[in-house]
């Protein structure tokens, strides 16, 4: 008992002593990043990412030692912006995500979070395209992330699936096509208008995004067997929710895009592949109605899923086409200033001689 009372007295005096220790947030950054390299590269080092809670009681110190370093958590919030090369982007994806991921009950969700999860990635990569930040190696990094998050994501689902969950399976696997898609569009546009150079190939993550799609869509078509048998009936409640996504998106596109002008070839790009893919909803939508109204349930329903899909990736491309101008203008902004700057300080510098 003694001896137990002395280690948690130590261990004690050893949590004041790191309290004690006085970390600019620059430095803070540089401890846990540097950390979180040497325990992903060293199995002997237990990771902070391999949480375990039971009745709150956190099973590994290292967290509390982090928690401890970056203040209540100022730096895990701040990292929630972060992107690939920047010196909080490990606690973002580290740290953060699996916290979060300790949180979640239920399979729909945790479907769901890995789904996000996943998307997440290639959202960073176009916020770095935007950027003029997005190269070979911040490609790299964004590929590695996403293909393990994919392959997360496809085998929660597939629990979902073994569970006989058919109707969540096939919701979640739908939004999950319609954002690949999308994003696999938006890359494909990106990596066309970068110049090419060794230091810039990003086509092993445009390869890596356009497999997933397809194999996105392909598993979709699989899972939507099953569901067949038992929900028929769902047809025309669904096909009222696609066309209310249609109509939506179609009228916020025109409205948005009629008051903002591209801010690049890019967004250009992005923005004009929208009424085409709505078109394709819509005409998806048109043949699932036929042929329901034939008799030809099944493959009435697959259809119907092919203009979900489609509907809720023009939506995803216009939120993330306008996202991308708008942090392409404040790159612009943002150099313009920088110039202006320098200009001051040329001209001070004539008017002092």
């Amino acid at each position: 008992m003694m001896k137990k009372n002395m280690k948690n007295d130590f261990f004690r005096k050893g949590i004041e002593g790191i309290r004690n220790i006085q970390l600019s947030p620059e430095e803070r950054g540089v401890v846990l990043s540097r950390l979180l390299e040497h325990a992903e590269k060293h199995s002997a080092v237990v990771s902070p990412w391999k949480i375990y809670l039971s009745r709150f009681q956190v099973k590994y110190a290292i967290v509390g030692v982090l928690i401890v370093l970056f203040g209540g958590g100022g730096a895990a919030s701040a990292a929630e912006g972060a992107l690939p090369g920047d010196i909080l982007y490990p606690v973002k994806i580290y740290v953060n995500e699996p916290l979060r991921k300790t949180l979640i009950a239920g399979d729909v969700p945790k479907a769901q979070f890995e789904a996000e999860r996943t998307v997440r990635r290639l959202e960073e990569a176009e916020s770095l395209a935007a950027q003029g930040r997005l190269n070979k190696a911040s490609a790299e990094t964004v590929r590695e992330h996403f293909e393990k998050s994919a392959a997360t994501f496809d085998s929660v689902v597939q629990k979902l699936e073994a569970k006989g969950s058919s109707k969540e399976a096939v919701n979640v696997r739908v939004d999950f096509e319609a954002q690949i898609n999308a994003h696999s569009q938006i890359l494909s546009t990106v990596g066309s208008a970068m110049d090419v150079s060794r230091d810039n190939d990003i086509t092993p993550l445009r390869d890596a995004v356009e497999e997933k799609a397809q194999k996105a869509k392909e598993s979709r078509a699989n899972a939507v067997g099953v569901f067949l048998k038992d929900f028929h009936e769902e047809f025309d409640g669904r096909a009222q929710s696609i066309q209310a996504i249609i109509q939506k998106t179609g009228d916020r596109f025109r409205n948005t895009v009629s008051a903002t002008a591209a801010s690049s070839s890019v967004q250009n790009v992005i923005l004009e592949t929208i009424p085409q893919t709505l078109q394709a909803a819509e005409n998806a939508l048109r043949d699932a109605k036929e042929k329901q109204n034939s008799g030809d349930s099944n493959e009435a329903f697959s259809v119907l899923l092919d203009s979900e899909s489609a509907a809720k990736e023009a939506d995803i491309s216009l939120k993330q086409g306008l996202k991308f101008g708008k942090e392409e203008k404040e790159k612009r902004d943002s150099s313009r200033r920088g110039d202006g700057d320098s200009d001051r300080e040329d001209n001070s510098g004539r008017g002092g001689d």
